[in-house]
């Protein structure tokens, strides 16, 4: 019951970090998945994982063109029965810091964009009556961070997303929850770990004494995305070291 074996899986930010690991541990099950990249180097890292036409080179900003291309996955893969949105950016940047452009940027990929993808999905979804979706949040948007305004505003309105969304298409027999990765060794955070105060820092925040991996995250979204999850909905895992338990 925790494998994905058989199921139709769509991943937005698919070519690093914890989409990547996501795409990996989903093939690995024997899924059928299609998955976005952003970059000419994210599509050739997916090309280990996936055949080209499996890979949509997207810019989830412009949100004119989201239904189509959810469509384009789900037609790909004959129905949609999971949905990952991995896709995110991260401004280390305080509030008296942050101009409006700024607070856009992090808010258009990291809300908007997750909420237009899901949209079109649970569209697909409700149709077939069945589905699951994990939203990517963080620790961040549980306990908020001194120099991350728009990002931890994101992520805390992504969780306020994932419940309304859960209450919303429960009727339709899918299931929305969240992931809230705490620090993990993924391209987002590499400015950060290179820098020894910071990592210092980082690391004593964390109750159990390392960074996370993004397959550790991948782990608990195959997880609510399998069936063994089948009863939980509207919810946020953090898969943080403990960072949230203080």
């Amino acid at each position: 019951m925790t494998d994905l074996a058989g199921r139709r899986v769509f991943v937005t930010g698919g070519g690093s970090g914890i989409g990547y690991s996501v795409v990996a541990a989903a093939v690995a099950d024997g899924a059928d998945c299609v998955a976005t990249a952003h970059t000419p180097a994210e599509r050739d890292a997916l090309a280990a994982l996936l055949p080209p036409e499996r890979v949509l080179m997207a810019d989830l900003r412009d949100t004119a063109t989201i239904p189509a291309l959810v469509a384009r996955a789900a037609t790909a893969m004959d129905g949609l029965d999971g949905l990952v949105c991995a896709a995110g950016v991260f401004d280390l940047r305080g509030a008296l810091e942050t101009e409006l452009a700024d607070w856009h940027a992090v808010l258009d990929v990291n809300l908007t964009a997750t909420f237009a993808v899901a949209r079109a999905a649970a569209r697909i979804m409700a149709a077939q009556g069945q589905g699951s979706m994990v939203l990517i949040s963080s620790q961040i948007g549980l306990v908020g961070h001194p120099r991350a305004a728009a990002y931890t505003a994101s992520k805390a309105a992504v969780n306020g997303l994932v419940r309304a969304l859960a209450l919303e298409l429960a009727p339709h027999n899918l299931r929305v929850n969240a992931v809230g990765p705490g620090p993990t060794i993924t391209p987002m955070t590499a400015t950060a770990r290179a820098n020894p105060d910071r990592t210092r820092h980082l690391l004593a925040s964390i109750p159990l004494g390392r960074f996370g991996t993004p397959e550790e995250s991948a782990a608990a979204i195959r997880f609510l995305l399998s069936n063994a999850a089948s009863f939980i909905t509207g919810q946020i895992l953090c898969v943080d070291g403990g960072v949230t338990a203080g």
